[in-house]
């Protein structure tokens, strides 16, 4: 070997044994996540309206989709969920496929349900799946309805399934309904509604029937009005027909009480701003009765209106906070003038409502602490 030969061997070698040193080091002595910015305090990281917001078994909340810009757009960039913690909002996980107009269902293992929904305004809704682990901080994809939905209602079941009925799909109302099981991730059909029927609201009564009230036949602005009501029996697999409301309407939403009835918030009985609604009713005994009024007209609602531990009921959105007691409502907050607000109860007796959006569909980033 020349001598030119015979040092370029023992550069290599050197070089060789370099790299190899530095990957023994690297690998025993992996580098630290880098750190995380700091939590955003006084506003969201980022505008949003018709978004979700569900409580986690740490005491924190996840807040997923929506739109982000002016005229409910940005949907995409919804995607990027959020996390609120006393110390204020961090960024989380982005989701499978960013939607808005979703329902998202906390599941009894902590586990939360999101389906449907829109990938961006004015297009069709979306039959894909997805569940948050808080285990691991991910999302990850769960089956597909038979057909995409939007505008419909997923109520947690007795037995931990997820019933999925109604909402809208490309120009129709639907009359389908189906279960989603936790043992399997899938969806299987159930019977179907008696009617077609979306932007309607459903509760888990104490007999673990799901009462579905109200809503509209036909999509559009106050299109097929109902004032009819359906109950669904998940052990027979069967609807029966109940009491029709004092009225026909849609918007609105559906509380469950303590002693097993329901109550039906607020919605519309037409687009117009005169025709929101502070009325409520109680169901109970098999039949509805008149509630006491809200001092607010409340609609689009079904993510703002949750039930507390001790029973009594938050209703937020459109303006102010309210609690119905059981006799009346009472208003504890202002969180301003912007709609669609989700609400999550905290603990300490506080509830946090994020977001919405303005009469000109302008979202915000703000929020509200409110003491209940």
């Amino acid at each position: 070997m020349t001598r030119t030969g015979m040092t370029r061997w023992i550069l290599v070698t050197a070089l060789l044994a370099s790299s190899t040193g530095l990957a023994a080091c690297t690998a025993s002595e992996p580098r630290p996540d880098p750190p995380l910015p700091p939590p955003s305090t006084d506003r969201m990281l980022m505008a949003r309206a018709s978004h979700t917001a569900s409580p986690l078994p740490d005491g924190s909340v996840l807040i997923a989709g929506g739109c982000t810009t002016a005229g409910c757009g940005g949907t995409a960039r919804g995607g990027q969920t959020e996390i609120y913690m006393r110390d204020g909002f961090r960024q989380g996980p982005v989701m499978v496929r960013a939607r808005m107009g979703h329902t998202a269902t906390v599941l009894p293992d902590g586990r939360i349900l999101f389906l449907g929904g829109y990938p961006q305004e004015r297009s069709a809704p979306l039959a894909e799946a997805e569940v948050f682990d808080p285990k691991t901080g991910s999302f990850s994809p769960t089956g597909a309805m038979r057909e995409g939905r939007g505008s419909h209602t997923a109520t947690l079941l007795h037995d931990g399934r997820v019933l999925v009925v109604g909402g809208v799909s490309g120009f129709a109302a639907l009359s389908t309904a189906e279960v989603w099981s936790p043992a399997t991730g899938r969806f299987t059909p159930v019977a179907n509604m008696p009617s077609r029927r979306a932007t309607h609201g459903a509760t888990l009564l104490g007999d673990g029937r799901v009462l579905v009230v109200g809503g509209q036949s036909l999509p559009g602005h106050g299109n097929g009005l109902t004032a009819s009501t359906v109950l669904y029996d998940p052990p027979s697999d069967s609807w029966t027909a109940g009491p029709d409301l004092a009225e026909p309407k849609y918007k609105l939403a559906v509380a469950s009480l303590a002693d097993g009835g329901a109550i039906v918030i607020g919605g519309q009985t037409g687009d117009d701003a005169a025709l929101r609604l502070r009325t409520t009713e109680i169901y109970r005994g098999g039949g509805f009765t008149a509630g006491p009024r809200m001092a607010q007209p409340r609609y689009k609602i079904s993510e703002a209106v949750l039930r507390l531990p001790d029973g009594r009921i938050v209703v937020a959105g459109n303006t102010g906070v309210e609690v119905f007691t059981g006799s009346g409502f009472v208003a504890v907050g202002e969180p301003g003038v912007e709609r669609q607000f989700p609400a999550v109860a905290l603990a300490g007796g506080l509830v946090l409502v994020t977001g919405g959006y303005s009469e000109q569909t302008q979202p915000t980033d703000s929020f509200a602490l409110v003491t209940v």
